[in-house]
């Protein structure tokens, strides 16, 4: 009997926040693997991609293609671990995706769902952080 009471106050207290912000982290990792399999689907020719199947490609668009297929599912196996570097690769593949389609707008043509939905899920993010950080404070 004492041993549940030990873990019961060993067990940090969760604030609404914080458990919203898991449940936003496990809904991006699931929407993260649906762009990784999209970017698959190209590469195994099942689907056309951005630039055309993938035999068509121009090289950037290969390696561009090949690299979001891999940091997509990485990020997505991290955000559904709720770890760390998981969040971290997530980041990279979204502000990836987003400077793909402005920066390099001529290579690439512009995607404003993409880059729209990157920016919107980011910001969600962060004031989901921010708000958990201040209720686990007070």
């Amino acid at each position: 009997m004492a041993g549940k009471q030990d873990a019961a106050a060993a067990a940090p207290v969760r604030n609404r926040y914080e458990f919203v912000l898991d449940q936003y982290v496990i809904a991006l990792s699931v929407v993260m693997m649906l762009f990784g399999l999209r970017q698959w689907a190209v590469i195994l020719g099942v689907i056309p991609g951005g630039g055309g199947t993938f035999e068509a490609m121009s090289t950037a668009w290969k390696i561009v293609t090949m690299h979001m297929a891999v940091v997509d599912l990485v990020a997505a196996v991290g955000l559904w671990m709720r770890v760390a570097w998981g969040k971290v690769v997530w980041v990279y593949a979204a502000l990836s995706e987003v400077v793909i389609h402005t920066v390099f707008i001529n290579a690439f043509g512009s995607d404003l769902p993409k880059v729209s939905f990157h920016f919107l899920t980011l910001l969600v993010f962060l004031v989901l952080t921010i708000l958990a950080r201040r209720h686990a404070q007070a």
